[in-house]
């Protein structure tokens, strides 16, 4: 007779609810396919690059051979020898980092997901603290909460610019908070490029992070995991490319042990299937405590060799930047174009990243203020309600077969704003977009029928 609980351990029963699993995880499990499934969902949710998965096919493919080695416990659980030397000749080539990095300074892991929560297990204790900016990735509460169990202490700015020196005010404020409420923060977790805003750090801002660190004793952990994702958007031609925390020169602004930098393949290389990323550091005591947990976070060795050989092939390397920066470009014009055309607002400015994040509460806007106006006339709280709408407006979207990223996921301070995904195959783009318009349009039609 089965158990109707399961039997699980305490942790093992918050896992097992149904509120637990990934919504993704239902849509990647019957995704569209032209042929074999045109009822199937579009993915604008997940950020995956498949722009250019033909050149990678074809690369991995030709160059791609095993060798005994691989078949064994090879170097141990923090990769090969081999991709740990060409990480480091990469990073060094394409990170421009003050001081050059070496093989020894580089942790692989199973995905840049992994990299982060190696990196939590090793800096914080149960209930310590990481400063982050809002809106965030939507999976650093799950990287950083599920198994390290930290806090994410959520910093919002307001109507100042979240990529000004401005914002160090508020760092502050919301340390100060934390710690008044017993929290101790260990870590300030820099997205740069910004994932979901698609923008840059400026050199003197990083450097601002970096004094605010040094002055609260802070580790500095920046994801870079969309480095080379950076291209030219016309609207916004004055917008800063990228600066990886390496490159600045660290000397009388932070003590070195405490910047920790992330990267893997999945982002730029369109590749999250590989899984395989990287934590670089100097910090000889943090390298040796994940050295000792990579057991749980080691990469296959296949994905390690199949890394290796590409990131190794300098002309194959430089060809496929250039044109995945050009292709990105392309499909954001075309994106923000559509958006426009429907008066979609967007956050402009951005030439990083994979992604717009846009407004949909927009084309909705008679439905929302008739929402705030009956919580008024009830005296309840907008906040919960325009939730309530932003929840419901997803599973519309899910219904039509459409799926975007929600905005409360990402932290966001204010409803309705989804987070799409446009580095795809044009048709397949402009199919999830027309789904996306369609689900709008029957959310307002309902809205209006259940009004009557």
């Amino acid at each position: 007779m089965a158990s109707l609980n399961g039997n699980l351990s305490q942790r093992g029963e918050v896992f097992a609810t149904p509120t637990s699993k990934m919504p993704m995880l239902d849509v990647v499990n019957d995704l569209w396919h032209a042929e074999t499934n045109s009822d199937g969902y579009i993915s604008l949710g997940v950020a995956e690059n498949t722009l250019m998965h033909k050149e990678l096919i074809e690369h991995m493919t030709k160059n791609f051979s095993l060798d005994s080695h691989a078949l064994t416990a090879g170097d141990g659980f923090t990769g090969s020898h081999r991709l740990r030397n060409t990480l480091a000749r990469f990073i060094n080539h394409h990170f421009s980092p003050f001081e050059d990095i070496i093989k020894d300074q580089v942790i692989v892991t199973s995905g840049v997901g992994q990299a982060i929560e190696l990196s939590g297990f090793a800096l914080c204790d149960k209930g310590d603290g990481f400063l982050l900016a809002r809106p965030h990735y939507g999976n650093f509460p799950i990287d950083l909460g599920y198994r390290v169990e930290a806090k994410i202490i959520g910093v919002s700015f307001g109507d100042v610019d979240p990529f000004s020196i401005e914002t160090i005010v508020y760092y502050e404020k919301a340390l100060e908070e934390a710690e008044q409420q017993g929290i101790r923060v260990r870590v300030f977790l820099l997205c740069n490029p910004h994932n979901p805003l698609g923008r840059c750090y400026t050199p003197e801002v990083l450097k601002a992070y970096m004094q605010f660190c040094q002055k609260h004793n802070l580790h500095l952990i920046s994801d870079e995991v969309y480095a080379l994702s950076v291209w030219k958007n016309p609207g916004a031609p004055d917008a800063p490319d990228f600066t990886s925390v390496l490159a600045i020169n660290h000397h009388d602004l932070i003590d070195r042990d405490l910047i920790h930098v992330l990267w893997g393949m999945g982002k730029d290389f369109g590749s999250c299937g590989i899984r395989i990323g990287c934590l670089i550091s100097r910090n000889e005591a943090f390298l040796r405590a994940c050295e000792a947990n990579s057991y749980f976070s080691g990469p296959s060795s296949l994905a390690d060799l199949a890394t290796a050989r590409v990131l190794a092939d300098d002309a194959f390397i430089e060809s496929y930047i250039k044109t995945n920066r050009l292709r990105l470009a392309e499909n954001y014009e075309l994106t923000t174009k559509f958006l426009g055309s429907h008066q979609i607002p967007y956050k402009e400015g951005s030439n990083a990243g994979l992604f717009v994040w846009a407004d949909l509460f927009q084309p909705l806007r008679a439905q929302v203020d008739a929402t705030l106006q009956n919580q008024k006339e009830h005296e309840e709280g907008s906040e919960e309600a325009l939730r309530t709408l932003e929840t419901n407006l997803q599973e519309t979207f899910l219904k039509h077969k459409i799926f975007l990223a929600l905005g409360a996921d990402f932290g966001s301070d204010v409803p309705g704003w989804f987070r799409i995904v446009f580095a795809h195959e044009k048709s397949y783009l402009h199919l999830g977009l027309e789904r996306m318009i369609k689900a709008i349009e029957a959310f307002r039609g309902q809205f209006e029928e259940d009004k009557m």
